[in-house]
């Protein structure tokens, strides 16, 4: 009898990795998705299974994270290890057609978040391929992965592989390709947030430290913040108190795009008031909170939590899978209600000139880090666990992906497989904002953003939040086209 191959030890997580271990085995999150619409092109089924075995193994073949399991994910000790095979159909959903005449949009929102609510399977890498078939030679391919293994740019870098693997794979036969895949014994990148990358100071240190420490009037006399982001009585949080119930906890989703018109357009106003889209958007996106919040709650300001892409600033290729993410937090006045469309004034331009700036910092600057501070945690599950039950540190969460080409490397050949848009979503958050925007702009087409929140996180009654959202993306959207 032969024996089973056995996973291979890589490495253990970084405490940022733990905490994403942690945060998902607590229940508090499930998958983060990149989706794209693919025109495959003359000669590709969408409806088979089979027709993605052989780009899905190159993929495999290039980014090591696709084959690897959590250990011990219930511990602070969680670690990587390798599966020696990959049984593809175990990863490989294809959905009914959906006709084109039908609402495509809405049949792409509904997948998605779907999808925000599946638990990985045990045993497997944590990932997964859902394929929605549109009609003629386009389909939805949804890549579900668990934020233990990457962040956003992670999934694009998937599917930039995935496009590269379906035009090269064109003449191979798909009922040739075997469904278990070997995989390669090539060793997962080193972890982001280590001390040489993300180096602490003493005073950036202990500010948390006493700020937790020290009776409240004397943290604040001297500056001493008990968190990253700092929130009053003034600042929206919806639902303030953090909570979790296992039975019921459930994620929605909203889905809008702008069109490739208004998206250049956007563009070039940010840059004629030095300001770059990512700081505009912070300031729409908070009139767009604002306008459904109103003005007599008593909401002076909004806390918007931005995450950041390191690569470039470790010199790390945007390809590579893994946690490359850190963040920062901007502070945003709440602005009297105006009619959808009103231009911005200089005020909420000057705001997002600073937020550009603000952000440009924090993604070039790696001393003093908020992500770094979490190698001074005794228990990551433990912090994690314990932010259930209390106040929120920001309003909403801005993830913005920036630009994804999907031919970086080389366009299509006449006729051959090209994306045509792309999608980002995760799941809302249980232990930090109410609201999470997730951005992303297909170079040359359109910008598409998904609002995710965590179901009874808006501090209003469950049956109104979708009328809550609707308002809040009504309004982002028409001030979008007016920039």
């Amino acid at each position: 009898m032969v024996a089973q191959a056995q996973n291979k030890f890589l490495r253990h997580a970084s405490p940022n990795e733990q905490r994403t271990i942690s945060r998902e085995d607590l229940g508090f999150y499930n998958a983060v998705i990149i989706s794209a619409v693919y025109d495959f092109g003359d000669g590709f089924d969408t409806t088979t299974a089979q027709s993605f075995f052989e780009p899905i193994r190159q993929c495999i073949e290039a980014h090591p994270f696709l084959c690897v399991v959590v250990g011990d994910r219930h511990t602070d000790k969680g670690y990587f290890e390798r599966v020696p095979k990959i049984h593809l159909p175990d990863h490989i959903t294809i959905l009914d057609s959906v006709s084109k005449e039908g609402d495509g949009l809405a049949a792409i929102e509904e997948v998605m978040a779907g999808e925000l609510n599946v638990p990985f399977a045990g045993g497997i890498p944590p990932w997964r391929i859902v394929v929605l078939p549109l009609g003629g030679s386009q389909a939805l391919v949804v890549f579900s992965f668990s934020h233990t293994i990457g962040d956003g740019p992670t999934g694009v870098s998937f599917h930039r592989s995935l496009l590269k693997a379906v035009r090269e794979a064109s003449k191979i036969a798909p009922e040739t390709v075997h469904p278990t895949v070997t995989t390669p014994e090539t060793p997962l990148p080193a972890p982001f947030d280590t001390p040489e990358h993300l180096p602490i100071s003493w005073s950036f240190l202990l500010a948390p430290l006493l700020g937790n420490i020290l009776p409240g009037f004397i943290a604040k006399l001297f500056g001493f913040k008990a968190q990253a982001s700092t929130v009053d009585a003034g600042t929206w949080l919806g639902t303030r108190t953090m909570f979790f119930d296992p039975a019921t906890n459930t994620n929605k989703l909203k889905l809008r795009e702008m069109p490739a018109s208004a998206v250049t357009k956007a563009i070039h106003a940010a840059r004629a008031h030095d300001a770059k889209l990512s700081g505009t958007l912070a300031r729409l996106l908070a009139r767009g909170v604002g306008r459904a919040v109103g003005d007599n709650a008593g909401v002076t300001n909004y806390v918007v939590e931005t995450a950041i892409n390191m690569r470039r600033s470790v010199g790390v290729h945007e390809d590579e899978m893994g946690e490359f993410a850190s963040g920062c937090y901007l502070a945003v006045p709440h602005v009297a209600a105006c009619e959808p469309g009103t231009p911005l004034s200089e005020a909420e331009w000057e705001g997002a000139r600073e937020a550009t700036r603000k952000l440009a910092l924090s993604a070039a600057q790696l001393q003093d880090q908020p992500i770094g501070l979490l190698r001074y945690v005794s228990s990551v599950r433990k912090w994690l666990a314990d932010k259930v039950g209390s106040e929120r540190g920001s309003s909403f969460e801005m993830s913005n992906i920036g630009l994804f080409d999907p031919d970086r490397d080389g366009g299509a050949a006449s006729g051959g497989a090209r994306i045509v848009k792309a999608i980002f979503a995760q799941p809302g958050h249980v232990t930090s904002s109410a609201i999470a925007f997730n951005i992303i702009t297909l170079k040359g087409g359109a910008l598409a953003y998904t609002v995710t929140w965590q179901v009874g996180a808006l501090g209003i009654p469950e049956d109104e939040e979708e009328a809550f959202i609707t308002r809040v993306c009504d309004g982002i959207d028409a001030d979008f086209a007016a920039l």
